[in-house]
């Protein structure tokens, strides 16, 4: 019933449907599930820094669009994750595509829920 992209740190994440988790803190209330990944051919980097971005549907309000995959430029430190599908109650919820800072080694982690009244 899931279905789901392979992640990689150098290539970045294809979305993917879950079920039965909470919403993601981005999240928005869409129809349903997004159409399947539409294959694609990666053409040569730009540049030797450049990061590849898988192509993705991304919601633009009444249905998806297909973001074709490209090269893009990472901000420093940072791994693009692409966009998550998640069905929770029988709601589905779309969480855009980020980059998103690497922590550093040797830095301390926060579990998620390190805020909450205990």
């Amino acid at each position: 019933m899931a279905a789901c992209g392979v992640a990689s740190l150098a290539i970045g994440a294809m979305g993917c449907v879950a079920t039965a988790s909470p919403p993601p803190s981005r999240a928005l209330v869409v129809s349903g599930p997004p159409p399947p990944p539409i294959a694609e051919t990666r053409s040569a980097p730009p540049t030797a820094d450049a990061t590849w971005v898988p192509g993705y549907w991304h919601w633009i309000g009444a249905q998806y669009a297909w973001i074709p995959g490209h090269w893009e430029s990472a901000p420093p430190g940072a791994n693009w994750y692409g966009p998550r599908y998640v069905t929770t109650e029988g709601r589905y919820f779309y969480e855009p595509g980020q980059w998103q800072q690497q922590p550093q080694r040797g830095s301390p982690t926060i579990p998620p829920n390190a805020n909450a009244i205990r």
